[in-house]
């Protein structure tokens, strides 16, 4: 038995010794990448003409100006395509500011690639032959340690960081399929789990051999080549060699100065890439997102911030939607995305950097129709009742105020030819105002007066019926607790984010789906046109207005919004409101009461007034 297992042991240590001789004496010379990908020693995996294209450009390779093998097509109007040589593509995309390409005869290998694509466009995929085609020139070189003068047996990586957990996973097993289907990389692998693979160099194999040799089997893993996928850290990234960053959806990395920044985590990146000077690498691939944040950043700086800046040629750009950038998606299937989420479309499939995804209305023109009438209302159209929401001045801005209804109206649709009537509740906003400093009431004072504001919908109250009266949390509690006291159900919501986001949801929705009836008010008009939608995590965001430009200021928005809200949550949706209330240390659910008539109503007032008199007389020694 001792001799079968010492026989098995020597045959193993025979094989092992012939392949790792083979391969370590073997002088192989550097293939293109393009060979890389197609030939079958290495990866035999065709490409689609497009990426080709990026690869060639990106690695400094001669494009192809003989044959048109590239069917660029344009969604929606031409399915077929127009055929069209490497050469020409390079010069069509020149042409509309798609690339940073100055000289398509002239193509030099750059140190970063900023690809903004649609999605299904084959990012993943590029990221895996890319991250291959790395490992592979880093093993060619027998000792790349030794060759850029690190310390030996230093893990050199390459990163794969994507926006997500799951998304990494994807990232990773794309890349180890390409490497494990191989048949060059067989003597290479030394191991791998989910999220990383572990790969030999040709000196690796030299000390392996030697201690097999010597102890009769290996002490060491030696494997100094590492291919990682992780979710997007900063600290993932410091403290590491790393030859080669891909960042892939970098676009959708949150948005703040975390540690899962996009712009924390690209600023970690650069200096370990430095390193290795020419051969460092930093891509970054992603379906564009908002005009803001790091991606668009390094879009801008590589295309050039002005008309004659010609921007960073360190770095190559493409802008390729996903009809061009991938063959084989269907204009169906285009279709049918763009019909489920027309607001994401353009940005998603098209791949555009848009002032529109990061409004908060993607469709203004959706805005327009809402707008039914001239003024507000002066007096009651029926027995509705109605919701006010109130967000007190703050140091630059307004004291706004908006009052709404819910009422039932007779809508009209077009179906196949035919006009469909149907009766469908809506909200109807009543009134939008805002005070300033600047109004005449407030002449020689510097700040507004909340009791004109309050005065203001006493008047309201003597007309219309009020159910809510919603305070923001800021300089409030005075003013509820007055309404309070005359009996109204006055209460205090807090402008949180998740408050933020559920608002202008619902604002969002009645505004598309036309189920709320605006008047002409051009500053609140102006308001909801210019509010921009920023994404502060992967599911979360906020509505607030623009820092700079004509209008920076989102009061009647915030107003409207919460009213609306409030107003459908209690009567559209059909169940118990969820709109939660603050009084103090208190908290309570608005229930809809009111005042129970309104002789009640003037009864409190006019208490409160003689109270408020008779205060005054003191302060002013009229009375003691």
């Amino acid at each position: 038995m001792k001799e079968n297992k010492f026989l098995e042991q020597s045959i193993f240590e025979t094989i092992l010794d012939e392949a790792t001789s083979r391969v370590i004496n073997d002088v192989e010379e550097e293939v293109d990448i393009i060979t890389f990908c197609e030939h079958p020693l290495y990866l035999d995996q065709p490409l689609h003409g497009v990426e080709r294209f990026i690869l060639k450009i990106f690695y400094g390779l001669p494009l192809d100006d003989t044959n048109k093998n590239l069917n660029i097509r344009s969604y929606p109007y031409n399915r077929k395509g127009k055929k069209l040589t490497e050469f020409e593509y390079a010069q069509f995309l020149i042409s509309q500011g798609r690339t940073n390409l100055l000289d398509p005869r002239n193509c030099k290998e750059a140190l970063e690639l900023v690809l903004a694509c649609g999605r299904r466009g084959g990012k993943t995929f590029l990221a895996s032959v890319i991250s291959s085609y790395e490992a592979y020139k880093l093993i060619i070189k027998g000792d790349p340690q030794k060759y850029y003068k690190l310390p030996q047996g230093e893990i050199i990586k390459i990163i794969n960081i994507a926006s997500s957990s799951d998304q990494a996973l994807v990232l990773a097993q794309a890349t180890q399929n390409r490497i494990l289907n191989s048949k060059w990389f067989i003597p290479y692998v030394e191991g791998k789990n989910q999220s990383d693979i572990r790969l030999r160099t040709k000196r690796d194999l030299e000390l392996l051999k030697q201690e097999i040799a010597i102890h009769g089997k290996p002490l060491d893993m030696h494997a100094s080549i590492r291919i990682e996928a992780m979710a997007c850290t900063a600290r993932g990234v410091r403290g590491g060699t790393v030859i080669v960053g891909i960042l892939d959806e970098i676009a959708h990395y949150i948005d703040n100065d975390g540690n899962r920044s996009g712009g924390v985590i690209y600023e970690a990146l650069t200096p370990s890439v430095a390193t290795f000077g020419l051969d460092g690498k930093i891509l970054c691939i992603s379906s564009p997102y908002t005009k803001h944040g790091i991606f668009y950043d390094l879009f801008l700086d590589s295309k050039g911030r002005t008309e004659e800046d010609e921007g960073d040629q360190n770095k190559r750009m493409f802008q390729i939607p996903t009809w061009e950038m991938n063959e084989t998606i269907t204009f169906e299937y285009l279709d049918s995305e763009k019909k489920r989420n027309p607001e994401s479309f353009t940005t998603e499939f098209g791949a555009e950097f848009s002032s529109i995804i990061s409004g908060f209305l993607k469709f203004p023109e959706k805005l327009d129709i809402c707008i039914r009438r001239d003024g507000e209302t002066t007096s009651p159209t029926g027995n509705h009742i109605h919701y006010i929401a109130v967000d007190p001045a703050s140091s630059n801005h307004g004291y706004a105020l908006a009052m709404v209804h819910i009422e039932e109206q007779e809508r009209i649709k077009k179906e196949e030819n035919r006009e469909i009537k149907s009766k469908e509740q809506i909200v109807v906003l009543d009134r939008w105002k805002v005070w300033t400093i600047k109004d005449p009431e407030f002449e020689g004072m510097d700040m507004i007066d909340p009791t004109v504001v309050e005065e203001y919908i006493q008047g309201l109250a003597n007309k219309f019926r009020i159910s809510i009266i919603a305070y923001d949390q800021f300089e409030s509690t005075s003013s509820i607790s007055k309404f309070k006291k005359l009996g109204f159900n006055a209460i205090k919501t807090p402008f949180s984010r998740p408050y933020n986001m559920k608002i202008y949801g619902k604002l969002r929705s009645l505004i598309y789906e036309d189920k709320i009836d605006l008047f002409k008010f051009e500053q609140g008009i102006l308001e909801l046109k210019n509010l921009q939608e920023r994404k502060v995590g992967k599911r979360q965001f906020i509505i607030e207005a623009p820092t700079q430009g004509e209008i920076t200021t989102d009061d009647l928005c915030d107003v409207l919004a919460n009213a609306s809200f409030i107003a459908s949550d209690t009567e559209m949706d059909k169940r118990a409101p969820s709109i939660v209330g603050t009084n103090g240390n208190q908290s309570f659910h608005t229930t809809g009461s009111r005042v129970k008539s309104f002789h009640a109503y003037q009864r409190r007032l006019k208490m409160h007034r003689v109270v408020t008199n008779m205060e005054r007389a003191k302060q002013l020694g009229i009375v003691r």
